[in-house]
């Protein structure tokens, strides 16, 4: 089983945006100093779980908030919010892994869009054997 990363997730929704959302809108990854305009979406992970959950399988939960800066009112982030949460719902990661979303909210603050999308998943981690050297028992007489 390939393990999910959470890079994997980020990138996951910024390719489902990229499909959804054409140009003009432009999709930015983290913090962005200048070049944000209206139209534009930012993607960033506010925070993420990592807990171990049975023998070597761990759970994960990341959040990615899909930031969404309008170009008219509340009334166009309540339309984008409509999109998103059907666009978000499932999204493939870089390496062809789908992932369901767990858990989507969306607030207005400050006339910005935030859609708080929850990925949880579960992962195995191997672990590591360590193999005895080889013994030699010499049977001389």
């Amino acid at each position: 089983m390939s393990e999910i990363s959470f890079n994997s997730i980020r990138d996951g929704v910024s390719l489902a945006l990229h499909t959804a959302f054409p140009a003009p809108a432009e999709i930015h990854g983290g913090n962005v100093k200048q070049g944000l305009k209206a139209g534009d979406f930012n993607v960033v992970m506010p925070g993420a779980g990592h807990r171990l959950e049975v023998g070597r399988w761990y759970k994960r939960t990341p959040t990615v908030d899909v930031i969404y800066y309008p170009r008219k009112d509340s009334a166009e982030c309540y339309a984008v919010a409509d999109k998103l949460t059907a666009v978000l719902e499932s999204i493939t990661t870089p390496e062809g892994i789908v992932v369901h979303a767990t858990n989507c909210t969306w607030s207005v603050t400050d006339g910005v869009l935030h859609v708080l999308v929850a990925y949880d998943h579960h992962v195995y981690k191997p672990r590591e054997e360590i193999m005895m050297e080889t013994l030699k028992i010499d049977q001389r007489g």
